[in-house]
């Protein structure tokens, strides 16, 4: 038994390894890597039959691994990870092709096949179900690859999703016709049509019912990254079995599942929680995926070495082939024009059209569902060869000569975001290339943090990255040891200089190395402020009053002492809207903590609740949590309200509250101060 564990966790570890090696390898070659994965099973495979190693021999795909293990990873993967505005301005032609493309194909190859002796019609029927259903990985990593147009993505993927639903629902009802001897036309249409609304709504129903309560959940601990993984892990299984066992379709339920979460917590979960969980399912993707296409090499080998109906199914992959691929090309060219002819919106160009065409290949779902048929079911090993067959056929050649299908139509990569909203920039030069990395990551939390999209790109000799939140839009390039800030018009790159000063400020409190930088002439031209009114100190009396200092915080937590602080300056007279500020303060807080170290913090926000800048201090002796760099308890507290004009003096303000804390003989001093007179007198020193 013990043996046993081992060789199973010796393979899958092994599988992991000729993964990881076949992907650095095939990129070299410039070659797809999920068919890549193809050709290396197939050759593993073939290897194992002939030296009879037994644990590859018997190692294959089987339904239950495919559908259970496999098929919710997926699914669940491209759900979360789908452009959903996208989906809906597309979902019309991709229901038309995922439904009524499925039954037009089954019907074209079923009555194709059974012009041969070799399969009745009930028998090419249930093979033209199950090798309807697309599999688009390969030509996904290609126009991932590539940069392909969003609309053609969104097609081949959300058709593939669909009709994966289509094919498995149209396959179960024509294999249970089959079973259960139903021979009136009428009776079966009639059966289907039920049967397969009760299948994908059913389906879509506890997939949403399942969403909710994660996206209940994931609200609830939208901090908490790993419980936020493992539930996404739990919605992806348990939408998928639950529906199963229900005998619902399991790919709506899951599709729905994570549709339904994404949408719930997209609002409440922070851009480096979207990017941990996005980069969870990336890793598990790549496993799931090269774990199924490994197999699938395999088991093509072990198909090709079986020779029961071997030979009769060579010959009758000649008119397979050409009967899916017409069956594919009548499903593209008869439901696309008319969908453009009709529909008032987005069209669907030729070019398009010749890839969704071209790019139909098929997966895992037709080996699932071939490998469902009873053993005795009447020609089950022909279907078995051909199945896997045309599989083989779609991967090495259509799968090969998509690109260059797309490089003769002229279809390039969509223009990227990139190379837009770059009208006006500035550059600054650090002293080295470890420093601008080390400042372009905390200029690229910071954006973050304020709510914005970050997408970055490889480019030559350096990186670039897009922040974009509405209709603002902000670049970063990285080139050696110089940074580029750019937008689209001044403004906008008046706050994108704004984020970078406050990004050097806040370093400079923690790395003594910035200093010379932050308080170099080129770093006085991010804000605009007249020459004459940019100091590198000020006078805290201008924004701080003596009965806007508390010696006794009465509040034990991080939010209490932020709302006291808060009311001491509302009931002082010195903002007008509590709330606003509160509210600010707080959304500031959560995007990022403001608890600096050695027992600092400093809150603040930008709103119009007042007309200068008001400052509000705080000390608590024994110190309160207050979620800070050296996770220590926190004792001063700096509150700082700044009217949204204000952006040279709120960020002068700051450096020189932190200029002024570095100094821990002045904080021992103020902690220890007995009354607010010598606090404001300590404050304003030079």
């Amino acid at each position: 038994m013990e043996h046993e564990l081992a060789l199973n966790i010796f393979l899958i570890i092994g599988f992991l390894a000729i993964a990881v090696a076949s992907s650095v390898l095939l990129k070299k070659l410039h070659f797809p890597y999920t068919i890549g994965l193809v050709v290396v099973g197939f050759v593993l495979g073939i290897l194992a039959i002939q030296v009879a190693y037994e644990p590859l021999v018997n190692l294959s795909l089987t339904p239950d691994t495919i559908l259970y293990l496999i098929l919710p990873t997926l699914i669940y993967d491209a759900s979360i990870n789908m452009d959903l505005k996208a989906l809906q301005k597309n979902i019309v032609p991709i229901l038309l092709l995922a439904v009524l493309g499925v039954m037009i194909s089954t019907g074209i190859v079923g009555g194709f096949l059974s012009l041969s002796a070799t399969l009745g019609l009930g028998s090419a029927l249930l093979f033209g179900a199950l090798i309807s259903a697309t599999d688009p990985v390969a030509v996904i990593s290609l126009f991932n690859e590539i940069g392909a147009p969003r609309q053609l993505v969104t097609l081949v993927d959300g058709e593939s999703i669909f009709n994966d639903a289509t094919a498995i629902v149209l396959f179960s009802i024509i294999l249970s016709a089959l079973n259960s001897g139903i021979s009136t036309v009428g009776t079966l249409v009639f059966n289907s049509v039920i049967s397969f609304l009760i299948v994908l709504l059913g389906g879509l129903l506890i997939g949403s019912a399942v969403g909710l309560i994660g996206g209940f959940i994931v609200r609830l601990q939208r901090n908490n990254v790993p419980l936020q993984i493992t539930v996404s892990l739990i919605m992806a299984y348990i939408s998928f079995i639950t529906a199963d066992l229900l005998h619902v379709s399991g790919v709506m339920s899951t599709l729905a599942a994570g549709i339904v979460v994404t949408l719930l917590s997209n609002d409440v979960l922070k851009h480096e929680n979207h990017y941990f969980m996005e980069n969870f399912w990336d890793y598990f993707s790549f496993v799931a995926n090269s774990f199924v296409f490994l197999l699938l090499g395999l088991t093509e080998a072990q198909n090709f070495s079986d020779q029961t109906g071997l030979f009769t199914s060579l010959k009758l992959m000649l008119l397979v082939i050409p009967a899916v691929t017409a069956a594919r090309a009548a499903v593209i060219y008869l439901i696309i024009p008319l969908y453009n002819r009709f529909e008032g919106g987005i069209k669907i160009s030729p070019a398009f059209q010749a890839i969704l065409f071209w790019g139909g290949l098929r997966g895992a779902v037709p080996v699932a569902l071939v490998l469902t048929i009873p053993n005795s079911f009447p020609g089950k090993d022909v279907i078995v060869h051909i199945t896997l067959g045309y599989i083989l056929f779609t991967l090495l050649v259509q799968g090969t000569t998509v690109k260059k299908l797309m490089d003769l139509l002229n279809v390039k990569a969509e223009k990227s975001y990139f190379d837009y909203h770059k009208g006006v920039s500035y550059k600054v030069k650090f002293p080295t290339v470890r420093l601008v990395e080390l400042v372009a990551s905390q200029v690229i939390g910071s954006f973050k943090d304020e709510g914005f999209f970050v997408t970055d790109s490889e480019t030559q000799p350096g990186r670039s990255f897009l922040m974009s939140r509405g209709q603002k839009y902000l670049g970063v390039d990285l080139k050696g040891s110089v940074m580029k800030v750019s937008a689209s018009n001044q403004d906008d790159l008046a706050y994108g200089r704004q984020t970078v000063y406050e990004t050097l400020v806040e370093l400079d409190n923690s790395v003594s190395s910035l200093e010379e930088l932050v308080k170099s002439p080129e770093m006085r031209e991010i804000v605009k402020e007249d020459a004459a009114d940019f100091k590198t100190t000020l006078n805290i009396s201008k924004y701080l009053r003596k009965d806007l200092i508390t010696l006794d915080l009465k509040s034990r937590d991080k939010n209490a002492v932020i709302k006291e602080l808060v009311d001491l300056v509302a009931d002082a007279g010195a903002i007008e809207d509590r709330k606003m500020v509160l509210d600010a303060v707080l959304e500031r807080e959560a995007s990022m903590s403001t608890g600096f170290e050695n027992g600092i913090a400093i809150p603040h926000a930008k709103c119009d609740a007042s007309d200068n800048i008001v400052m509000a201090v705080g000390i608590d002796r024994e110190g309160i949590e207050f979620d800070s760099l050296d996770k220590k308890p926190t004792r001063l507290f700096f509150l700082i309200i700044s009217p949204k004009s204000h952006v040279g003096p709120h960020i002068q303000l700051l450096a020189e509250i932190g200029r002024k804390m570095n100094n821990p003989e002045l904080r021992e001093q103020i902690m220890n101060a007995d009354n607010r007179d010598t606090v404001f007198q300590l404050l304003n020193q030079k």
